[in-house]
Parts: structure tokens; sequence; C-alpha cells
């Protein structure tokens, strides 16, 4: 579980195992407001995941791209170091957006290329 892949991201997570966190996801259902589930859980599917953990819609929209290979799910946690994490399909962390940076979309694009092939 200590393993650190260098994949030219030097936060902290990036390359690692994506750690087990609990989420309280956010839906579209008005009959649904809230359910709770685990990251692990979201990565059963063997798809790519991008957590968006503050309700910043230029991460989802720079990711709409790719929704045929990588859900794109918003959620809350406690986790207070990223507003975003990339994940690929085997659980390691690919990209992560620190709280608070502004967003290089051209960086988030090209890592979605990188790992999950050219958009459909």
């Amino acid at each position: 579980m200590d393993v650190r892949y260098d994949l030219g991201d030097d936060h902290r997570l990036v390359g690692t195992l994506c750690p087990d966190m609990k989420l309280t996801l956010e839906r579209p259902d008005p009959d649904v407001v809230t359910a709770v589930t685990r990251s692990a859980d979201l990565l059963r599917e063997g798809r790519g995941l991008l957590l968006d953990l503050v309700g910043r819609a230029q991460v989802r929209d720079a990711a709409a791209a790719w929704t045929g290979r990588v859900n794109t799910v918003t959620a809350r946690t406690d986790r207070v170091d990223v507003d975003a994490l990339l994940i690929r399909a085997d659980g390691c962390v690919a990209r992560a957006l620190p709280t608070g940076q502004d967003l290089d979309a051209t960086t988030l694009v090209r890592a979605l290329g990188t790992w999950f092939g050219q958009p459909a």
C-alpha cells in the first residue's frame, strides 16, 4: 500500500492506490438527495473514475468527452487536501487537484487521454 509510481505529478496521492474514502454522493434525482458509499465501491465496474469532491463544474466539463470510459461522480468526503481525483481502473490515482487550486483543464484532458485514450 505504500508503493508510489512516478506519474509526473508531485501531489502525494498521485501514483498511489486511492485511499478508500467514505463518500456522500450528490444525486440529480429529486427523490434521492444523497447516498453514502465508498470510493472502492465506485471502482468495481473496472472503469476510470473522476471524483469531483467539491462540486466544480469545470472539472466535470473537462472530462465530458470521456463519459464512455470514465465515470464522473460528484461527492462529498471528509478529505480536505483535494478538490478532485482522477483514478485509473486499477485504483491508482492518476491526477489530483489540490484544494482551492485553479483547474488546468489542459493537464486534466492530457491525463484523460493518456490513461483512457482519445475521446470517442
